[in-house]
């Protein structure tokens, strides 16, 4: 199981043939794949107007994991926060929130998006590499 962040979503949809779109496309094959609330957000947002149903039904069609009521978004601020400390401010608090999720699931983060980097540099949060 892994967990594909929004970045990694965009590169498929495009048919980049990226190794991220690439793995993801693997990932959806052998039914792998995990959604979060977040990741359904910004794909969805940005989903072309010819492709809304299909992009939503091929989102839906994965692994959905809601989001834990208060922990996952105190564990956001937390990363957040905690490498701002140290230097390091995040592009995006999304892309923390995504990865408290997926530290709390103990999953691998498949992505295209140097937070994430980051994010692994100072917590426990697993990354997929390509």
């Amino acid at each position: 199981m892994l967990l594909a962040d929004t970045s990694a979503w965009i590169d498929y949809l495009k048919g980049s043939g990226s190794p991220h779109s690439m793995r993801l496309r693997s990932g959806i094959v052998e039914r792998e794949v995990v959604v979060v609330d977040p990741v359904l957000l910004e794909v969805m947002a940005g989903a072309r107007r010819d492709s809304v149903v299909q992009t939503q039904r091929l989102l839906e069609a994965q692994h959905v994991e809601a989001l834990a009521p208060r922990i996952d978004w105190i564990d956001a601020a937390t990363i957040y926060r905690e490498l701002r400390w140290r230097g390091v401010t995040l592009r995006s608090q999304i892309d923390a929130l995504i990865a408290a999720v997926a530290i709390r699931l103990d999953l691998p983060i498949l992505h295209h998006d140097r937070d994430y980097g980051q994010i692994a540099q100072y917590t426990d949060l697993q990354v997929v590499r390509v």
